[in-house]
């Protein structure tokens, strides 16, 4: 395990958050193994579980009612208290990993939307955030300063800008000439890891075209330029990238 507790942690419930549907499985496993290793959680985990029943627990944090329809519908409310809140959900997800309880049939009953994956995202907001949080907070005693209210804020404040206006021609010249890049990537014989670090450098620069946060954009083009100024050819098309970018931030 890595040694910085809170790190491992939140990487892992941060990829269960936003990781797919499908992968589920192994996702809660990565979650369950970091709670499993990390001597802080699994304290906390045994010292709370002394004093609360999952089944009582679950049986409090279900709520039903029924429609004007008929239809009867149900939510989970989880435990206020931090601690109990974190080892019903470490409990919850342990019965899925067991296989005791059916994730699909879960998402159908407290968490219901048009898709199984708006279900999900349902269940990542109201549920596994709130975890993580939790967690986050239990951990924080070994690294205080890396949840520093104060740091939190300033990094917030220099990421918080008004949204700048570009215009449709822009952007897809833009995509244009990042499709040049494209087929001269294609072409060549790339690594893996390569292939990986084009394809993430293109997908957070696209984003941030269509987040139009200024900062944003800029720090993205600029990982965007710097991995693909390595291949032949592309030095041409990331100039006129950059001169449509510099034009839409003046």
């Amino acid at each position: 395990m890595p040694t910085n507790e809170l790190a491992y942690f939140t990487e892992s419930v941060n990829t269960l958050i936003e990781g797919k549907l499908i992968l589920i499985d192994k996702h809660i496993a990565s979650v369950l193994k970091c709670v499993a290793t990390s001597p802080t959680l699994r304290y906390t985990l045994s010292e709370t579980v002394k004093t609360m029943s999952y089944a009582t627990e679950f049986s409090r944090a279900r709520v039903s009612w029924r429609r004007s329809d008929g239809v009867v519908e149900s939510r989970l409310k989880l435990p206020l208290d931090r601690n109990r809140m974190f080892a019903f959900v470490v409990c919850l997800l342990t019965e899925v990993d067991s296989g005791r309880r059916n994730i699909l049939e879960f998402l159908k009953e407290y968490y219901d939307d048009v898709s199984n994956d708006a279900s999900y995202n349902r269940f990542a907001e109201e549920v596994l955030k709130p975890f993580k949080q939790a967690g986050e907070a239990i951990l924080s005693t070994i690294d205080p300063e890396s949840l520093n209210a104060q740091n939190v804020e300033q990094a917030e404040r220099f990421f918080k800008a008004e949204k700048i206006y570009i215009d449709t021609l822009s952007l897809q010249q833009i995509f244009d000439e990042m499709e040049q890049v494209r087929r001269i990537k294609d072409g060549l014989q790339l690594s893996d890891e390569e292939i990986y670090e084009f394809n993430a450098a293109s997908e957070y620069f696209v984003n941030a075209l269509y987040l139009k946060n200024p900062r944003i954009l800029s720090v993205s083009f600029l990982a965007y330029k710097n991995t693909v100024l390595r291949y032949d050819g592309t030095a041409d098309h990331l100039q006129k990238i950059a001169n449509l970018i510099n034009n839409v931030l003046k």
